[in-house]
């Protein structure tokens, strides 16, 4: 397969680098393993066309992952941890680790090339990200490859390809038995919708969680995210902080309100918070935005 394209890593501190013990690829899969020299403080991101499957020994004092809009995942002792991204997806974030030795091992993995390979057609027909989880019989392999990759074991070459194509095959099995265990979500009820949005429209200059919302709809966290994404096309802290700059661009059409009030006013931690927000949405600051409007 072409050269997969690799997690891109940017160190806070500039003598700081990852060691690369060991990269190496075969057709349709690639494995790296890399070892970080303290301090390590970093940003990452990845966005390629192939699957990103990662094996975690980390433990972070601070730190998140997010994948796409999905909400951030925070980092933590994310020994035998591994995080899934299909294809297309795209992943970001930041980490400090604590002083220890710190590593992980990433597989990526071709599915136009080992779906059917490995006879696992539509396997991953819709394969959905998965971070920080735990599988043991994936795991177990991530491990040896791990082992293989960083020199603790005496390892071939066929030895180490074999384990990547192992893992890759595990990791579609494990996708597939999820997906056939996941009921499809359904959406909101029209009842459901009103005093969600209503609840959202009166609370958005305040912080207030899922929970809430879930408790509202009379559902679950969990169930309620997948139906509200099926009802709107998005998770819920996406449309709300839509919510909230829409709200923030009317408020900006008042010349005697300043840009700090607005930012408290639509629910919003700091000014930087909201303007790097709303900048996002719209290309421009709202200084930016109350000059044009």
């Amino acid at each position: 397969m072409p050269h997969a394209d690799s997690l891109e890593l940017e160190f806070r501190q500039p003598e700081a680098a990852p060691v690369t013990s060991r990269s190496s690829q075969w057709r349709g899969v690639q494995v790296e393993f890399s070892r970080l020299r303290l301090p390590a403080e970093y940003e990452f991101a990845w966005n390629g066309s192939t699957h990103y499957l990662a094996l975690h020994d980390l433990i972070l004092a601070d730190g998140e992952m997010r994948v796409d809009d999905l909400a951030p995942t925070p980092g933590g002792d994310l020994r035998n941890r591994m995080t899934f991204v299909p294809a297309a997806c795209g992943l970001r974030g930041w980490a400090r680790p604590v002083p220890r030795q710190n590593t992980f091992t990433v597989v990526y993995f071709d599915p136009a090339v080992l779906e059917q390979e490995l006879q696992v057609e539509g396997a991953a027909a819709a394969p959905r990200p998965h971070i920080y989880f735990n599988e043991p019989d994936l795991l177990a392999t991530m491990k040896k490859l791990e082992g293989a990759m960083s020199g603790a074991d005496s390892a071939s070459t066929l030895y180490a390809e074999t384990l990547g194509l192992v893992a890759a095959l595990e990791m579609f099995r494990f996708q597939s038995a999820l997906e056939k265990r996941q009921p499809r979500p359904g959406t909101l009820t029209a009842a459901q919708q009103r005093v969600v949005q209503d609840f959202i429209e009166d609370n958005l200059g305040t912080d207030f969680g899922l929970d809430a919302l879930a408790s509202i709809a009379g559902l679950s966290r969990y169930h309620f995210s997948r139906s509200f994404k099926a009802t709107f096309g998005m998770p819920p802290h996406r449309f709300v902080t839509g919510r909230r700059i829409d709200k923030a661009r009317q408020l900006l059409a008042q010349p005697h309100m300043s840009i700090a009030d607005i930012a408290s006013g639509t629910g919003f931690n700091s000014v930087a918070n909201f303007s790097r927000t709303f900048r996002e949405l719209h290309g421009m600051t709202p200084s930016d935005f109350r000059r044009g409007a």
